[in-house]
């Protein structure tokens, strides 16, 4: 006779209330990461579906992919002939975007792909929020960060390479306020493969780490790695993460960007624009450059300043703010603030969790009584502190709402697809797929996926087809009248084109001879 077990299931028990927090604990991470995601996506397809078109940026970046997807070189004819992107900026870790783009051979996968990673990254930061404050404050504080002023500017402006370095950041943000600092070296190792001016960013923040070190935090203990490592001190360890990222810049734009680029230098060296107003007046005028640096202070609560995580911003607003280019120097629009934001918010942090710490070693045995959340045990004065870092980038999130990209999304019509739909497919047809194409910037990167596509600020050759969009902002307002006769009177070789569409503004002219 079978016996059957009466007893309670104590295993059952004592799990249930375990796993349950560890699912809340989880929520506020997965809202942000959800919410996040879903919103961008949505935005960067009704962008694609409208025909929105910012800048040239996604139109390069999918002839890259597509290259990669073929495991070819990074050649980008929309820079030129037999352009080497490797030479524009230092970027080999979009290899990753081969096997996307072999996958999904559109330029939309890209502007997925970026949703992703960019929303993505508020989940290590969201998590440690939840550890060191509550669920509903860690939710907000998520919400924030995904939907920051940074990242809705990286995503109006489509893909660019640093949606890369964005996740990086934000798991170093973590491991550095955690104190692991092995960790926080493995996540910033990858940046100096992002771009080549982060290597300056990754001497910053071993510059941090050994300032830890020399202020007595140790290192955590660990059994992985060769012994060398393993023995490595913070100190130590802080200074060799910043001469490698020092050693990676030189080494990127001395050698290897000046050797791949068609010019022989780096291209993106700081400019003697207004070099005789001084350094001072460079960095700090026009007022636009004040304003982002007062987002950029409200994003880290204020208290953040407090961090040496935030001199990991000096090197991305120094070359911004020293370069004579204007489009550099704004909060509200393109990717150059996208990778401000995570090192913002792990300042911010980082000095919460110094707080609390402290809390804890003032009285241990009130702390150890509280919950893993509670400040009930804090001084007056360090639950303001806290307080005033997480109500400042909430407020600043809310009253900036209305000037930023994701805003209009509540507009009516957003996203719906492009009266001139229609006439691009028209366009798209009557081009055989392999055929070179010269535009302008309307249906730049529509064209990539089946064309060698040439731009016509760029190009010196003559395409077996030119497409002008009379609505494009290349023409500065004054389109050509007859893309065969504009195409004919340019070419440098003799070629003729006869016009083979002209259809809701596109004109589309063939070559003949």
């Amino acid at each position: 006779m079978t016996s059957v077990d009466t007893r309670p299931d104590h295993t059952l028990a004592h799990r249930s209330p375990r796993s349950s927090r560890w699912l809340f604990d989880r929520l506020p991470a997965a809202l942000a990461v959800i919410v996040g995601a879903v919103t961008m996506i949505v935005y960067s397809v009704g962008q694609w579906r409208s025909m929105q078109v910012p800048s040239w940026d996604l139109a390069i970046f999918s002839e890259l992919a597509k290259a990669y997807s073929r495991l070819q070189a990074p050649i980008v004819t929309i820079k030129g002939e037999g352009y080497n992107l490797l030479g524009d900026h230092f970027h080999p870790l979009l290899v990753l975007l081969g096997p996307v783009w072999r996958l999904f051979p559109t330029p939309l996968a890209l502007l997925v792909m970026q949703d992703l990673l960019l929303a993505v990254s508020a989940w290590p930061l969201t998590r440690l929020a939840t550890r060191l404050l509550n669920r509903p404050v860690a939710a907000l504080l998520g919400l924030f960060y995904v939907l920051s002023w940074g990242l809705q500017g990286a995503v109006a402006a489509q893909f660019h390479e640093i949606a890369f370095a964005v996740p990086l950041l934000a798991w170093a943000s973590v491991a550095f306020v955690e104190r692991r600092w092995r960790s926080c070296a493995w996540w910033l190792a990858p940046l100096v493969l992002v771009k080549e001016d982060l290597g300056l960013t990754v001497f910053m923040a071993g510059l941090a780490i050994a300032l830890r070190g020399l202020q007595g935090e140790p290192q955590q203990p660990t059994s992985r790695g060769p012994n060398w490592w393993r023995r490595l001190g913070t100190t130590r360890l802080g200074f060799a993460v910043a001469l490698f990222g020092l050693l990676a810049f030189l080494l990127t734009v001395l050698v290897f960007l000046p050797l791949l680029s068609p010019s022989g230098a780096w291209e993106y060296g700081l400019s003697d624009d207004g070099a005789s107003a001084g350094l001072l007046s460079r960095l700090f005028s026009p007022e636009v450059k004040l304003a982002t640096l007062g987002m950029l202070i409200y994003t880290a609560g204020g208290i953040g300043l407090a961090s040496p995580w935030m001199t990991l911003v000096l090197p991305t607003l120094a070359w911004r703010f020293l370069s004579g280019n204007e489009f550099y120097w704004g909060w509200q629009n393109w990717h150059y603030n996208a990778i401000l934001m995570p090192i913002a918010l792990g300042a911010l942090l980082d000095v919460v969790a110094r707080l609390k710490a402290r809390r804890t070693e003032a009285n241990p045995a009130t702390a150890s009584r509280a919950p893993a959340s509670g400040w009930l045990t804090a001084p007056v004065w360090a639950r303001l502190t806290v307080a005033l870092g997480v109500v400042v980038p909430l407020a600043a999130g809310v009253g900036t709402a209305r000037d930023l990209p994701l805003w209009s999304l509540t507009q009516p019509g957003f996203g719906a697809a492009s009266w001139r739909a229609q006439a691009a497919a028209e366009v798209s047809d009557v081009i055989p797929d392999g055929a070179s194409v010269e535009t302008d910037l309307g249906l730049l990167a529509y064209l990539v996926p089946d064309h060698t596509v040439y731009w016509v600020g760029t190009s010196t050759v003559d395409t077996d087809y030119v497409v002008v969009d009379s609505s494009s902002s290349a023409w500065g307002g004054n389109p050509p009248a007859d893309a065969a006769a504009w195409a004919s009177e340019r070419s440098a070789t003799g070629a003729t084109y006869e016009l083979v569409l002209d259809t809701g503004g596109y004109q589309v002219a063939r070559r003949v001879n």
